[in-house]
């Protein structure tokens, strides 16, 4: 299909009412909304013919077609190289206040929370374990998942990479009761871990799961510089 009928579908599925050139005005609209040049050309041509970054505009146009009040972006800068995704994200933050929609943006990229993201929700084995605002995240994590997450993220004069001990479960072995991070922190006793661990609020909308967090420490064979402030 041309990139112009794929966005002017959604908006014959929930504004049946507009004529065929009110759907085409608005698609070149969206186009222009989404910053792609030449939109009435673009409008005609089919997806093999763009860039990977203008494909995913094309997309962007298709979700805001009909104004929603919450927009869901799954991994948006996923597979597109450093430059196209600052763009992406440029113009994510744009339509934000053009749109005045809420964004849920999903993503396992700290670099694009830190720069996007107003409130945090980090999950483990589809489990919440943690939700703050951005800067007590990066300042004063408190789960282990949080701490071990951001303690992996290469720094400046470090000489060995931290790896999160064992894997992630499948959802198949998934336990159903307990800590589901427990296992890959043997070292903490069991006895730190809730039997069905809830979110406590431990300051005012900061939230964090199981009181394992409050037992947590970094075994010692990490280096105490490149482990300061998360342990």
């Amino acid at each position: 299909m041309e990139v112009g009928d794929q966005i002017a579908e959604t908006l014959i599925l929930h504004k049946p009412e507009m004529s065929k050139m009110q759907r085409k005005e608005r698609v070149i609209e969206l186009l222009n909304m989404v910053g792609i040049p030449r939109p009435e050309y673009v409008h005609g041509q089919f997806p093999h013919e763009l860039s990977g970054g203008m494909r995913q505009r094309v997309v962007i146009a298709i979700a805001i077609a009909n104004k929603p009040e919450l927009l869901i972006a799954d991994e948006p800068t996923t597979a597109l190289d450093v430059t196209i995704q600052a763009q992406i994200l440029d113009l994510i933050r744009k339509l934000k206040e053009d749109i005045h929609a809420g964004i849920i943006l999903i993503t396992h990229d700290l670099g694009v929370v830190a720069e996007m993201a107003d409130r945090v929700a980090v999950m483990y084995a589809g489990q919440i374990v943690e939700i703050t605002d951005v800067h007590t995240l990066f300042e004063n994590p408190l789960h282990p998942y949080t701490k071990s997450l951001l303690n992996s993220v290469p720094a400046e004069g470090q000489d060995k990479l931290h790896v999160i001990q064992g894997i992630v479960p499948s959802l198949k072995n998934l336990p159903r009761k307990g800590c589901r991070f427990a296992a890959r922190i043997p070292w903490v006793d069991e006895s730190a871990h809730e039997e069905n661990p809830i979110l406590h609020e431990v300051t005012p909308g900061h939230f964090v799961r199981c009181t394992c967090h409050e037992h947590f420490n970094f075994p010692a064979d990490i280096k105490e510089g490149h482990a300061n402030g998360f342990s």
